[in-house]
C-alpha cells in the first residue's frame, strides 16, 4: 500500500511558476465496525494513511474507551478499506458507544455539575495522575528532535503529523506518522499496547496543537508528560491540569513553553 503519491503541480514564486513533479501524502478512507455476538454497529469512517490499519484501530479503540486494551478484541478484519472488529461480549461496546454518540463531542477540562450530559468527556472520568518521574528539559528537546528525525513520510511530502513514546531518557519506543494528528497519537499509543509498553512511564511527543481531544488520549492512557512543536490551546492546558498531565508546547530548540504541572521538570541549564 503506497503512503505518498505523485501529482503534476504548476510550483510558483512571486511571478515565476514551472509545472513539475511533486510528492503528497496519500490517503483514503477506513470505515470501522464493531461487532459481538448480538451483531454489528458502525463506529467510525476514518480519513487515514493506508498503512498498519491495526495499530491505529487499537489505539482508537482504546483511547475512546471502547476496549480496555487488545484482549478484548477476538478477531480484527481488514479488507477493501472496511476493519470489522470482533469484540468480546463483555466489552458491552454498546453502552460505550451511546456515551460518545452525540456528534459534537464537547472536552471539559474540569469537572462541573452541568457536565456529563450529552456524552461529555471529563478529565474527571479518568484517574489524575498523580505522580512521575522528575525530567530534565533536554529530555523533552531529544525526544522532539527525535520525532522530526524520525517523520519520513513529512520529510517526503510534508502532508502529515508525527506522534512518539519515548523513554524518561528521551530514546523513542514507538513511533507512528498519519495525515490527522488524532490518528498519529491512536496509532502510536496502539503500537505500545500492542508491544506492551509502559505507557505510564513514557513522553508522548507529537507535531499538532496540544487540544483538549489530543490531551484526553494522554490522560486515558495515563501517560504523565505530552510535549509538542506546535502551542497548546486553551482546553487542552485545562485538561491536563486536571488530569495530572504535564504539558509542554512550542518546543523548539532551546526554548519552550511548560504550560502545566512544571514542578516535575528540572529547570536548570542543561
Amino acid at each position: 500500500m503506497k503512503v505518498t503519491s505523485s501529482v503534476s503541480i504548476l510550483k510558483c514564486k512571486e511571478s515565476k511558476c514551472e509545472e513539475m513533479e511533486d510528492v503528497v501524502a496519500h490517503e483514503s478512507v477506513l470505515r470501522i465496525v464493531l461487532i459481538d455476538s448480538q451483531g454489528e454497529e458502525s463506529f467510525a469512517a476514518i480519513h487515514t494513511i493506508p498503512i498498519d490499519y491495526e495499530s491505529l484501530i487499537i489505539g482508537l479503540l482504546f483511547t475512546s474507551r471502547i476496549i480496555a486494551g487488545p484482549f478484548e478484541i477476538k478477531k480484527l478484519q481488514v479488507k477493501n478499506r472496511l476493519a470489522k472488529v470482533h469484540l468480546v461480549d463483555e466489552c458491552a461496546f454498546r453502552e460505550k458507544l451511546n456515551a460518545i454518540r452525540p456528534t459534537a463531542r464537547i472536552i471539559m477540562g474540569i469537572c462541573g455539575p452541568e457536565e456529563g450530559a450529552l456524552g461529555t468527556w471529563r478529565a474527571c472520568d479518568v484517574p489524575a495522575i498523580e505522580s512521575a518521574p522528575v525530567l530534565s528539559l533536554s529530555v523533552i528537546r531529544k525526544g522532539i528532535q527525535n520525532l522530526s528525525d524520525e517523520m519520513k513520510i513529512y520529510q517526503q511530502s510534508g502532508g502529515t503529523h508525527g506522534a512518539a513514546l519515548s523513554d524518561t531518557e528521551g530514546a523513542l519506543k514507538e513511533v507512528a506518522e498519519d495525515v490527522g494528528r488524532h490518528n498519529a497519537v491512536d496509532r502510536v499509543i496502539g503500537k505500545a499496547l500492542q508491544n506492551n509498553l509502559a505507557l505510564s512511564e513514557s513522553i508522548l511527543l507529537c507535531s499538532g496543537r496540544l487540544t483538549g481531544d489530543l490531551v484526553l488520549k494522554a490522560a486515558v492512557a495515563q501517560i504523565p508528560y505530552v510535549a509538542s512543536i506546535s502551542a497548546g490551546v486553551s482546553s487542552g492546558i485545562e485538561l491536563a491540569e486536571a488530569a495530572g498531565i504535564t504539558l509542554v508546547g512550542f518546543v523548539r530548540g532551546a526554548r519552550m513553553n511548560i504550560y502545566t504541572h512544571p514542578d516535575r521538570l528540572l529547570i536548570t541549564s542543561d
